[in-house]
């Protein structure tokens, strides 16, 4: 099982890279400019939150994402989240 410490580490690196890529995207990405409105739903995890949680997956070697989450995602990382 992975510590709070590692999983609080590697939540700060991945929220520091996808704000690093946010800035960078932008300046690359080509603007759609037809008079259509876009949704702009928001998630309920952020980018930070799901890349932590795929860097737990392959870390703890398991086999499968979906048995992952329930079984351990909702009931051990549910604390780290406050």
């Amino acid at each position: 099982m992975l510590t709070v410490n590692e999983v609080t580490e590697i939540f700060y690196l991945s929220d520091d890279f996808s704000k690093e890529f946010d800035i960078t995207i932008k300046k690359h990405v080509l603007q759609e400019n037809n008079g259509k409105k876009h949704r702009n739903k928001p998630n309920r995890l952020s980018d930070s939150e799901v890349m932590t949680i795929l860097t737990a997956f392959h870390l703890r070697g398991m086999r499968n994402l979906k048995a992952f989450y329930p079984f351990y995602v909702c009931k051990h990382m549910r604390d780290y989240s406050n």
